[in-house]
């Protein structure tokens, strides 16, 4: 029963560490995630389970690793946001993938992106290929589309002239 209780006491504390840690990170890490910000929250989650299941690892070594983590990548945000350089390196650029219509075959084999994939966007999206001034996969994995201006909204701008 005492070894529950320890058990249910840490996992509270480690909790409480992980909810002020994710906070502390901001929402621009975990709305838009890249590769390293995933891995950071996977490092997070491993050292709060470690924390959690193994009553001899201290309960400070957990709490330190996690904080530490957190930390880090707050810094890292922080770095990213004055220096677009170091943002380029950390969370990686787009890629251009379909240009006036024409879909980049090279940049899409060399990103992994198949045409079911890139046809999937454009469904989700409502447009088709001939409407796309250009498609970029983003660094999180999404595929932005920039479409063409319709016909009927020149129209209306021009009316307003």
């Amino acid at each position: 029963m005492i070894e529950l209780l320890i058990l249910l006491y840490r996992t509270a504390i480690l909790w409480i560490v992980a909810l002020v840690v994710f906070r502390m990170m901001g929402k621009r890490t975990l709305a838009k995630l890249g590769p390293f910000d995933f891995a950071v929250i996977i490092m997070i989650g491993e050292a709060v389970a470690i924390g959690m299941e193994d009553s001899k690892t201290p309960l400070m070594n957990a709490i330190g690793i996690t904080v530490l983590l957190g930390a880090l990548q707050y810094l890292l945000t922080w770095l990213n946001v004055r220096y677009r350089w170091l943002e380029k390196i950390t969370q990686g650029t787009s890629t251009l993938i379909v240009e006036q219509g024409h879909v980049k075959q090279q940049q899409m084999k060399r990103e992994r992106v198949s045409n079911p994939d890139l046809d999937m966007e454009l469904r989700k999206n409502d447009v088709s290929l001939d409407e796309v001034v250009e498609a970029r996969l983003e660094p999180t994995g999404d595929i932005s589309l920039k479409k063409k201006k319709s016909e009927l909204s020149n129209n209306k701008n021009s009316d307003n002239s």
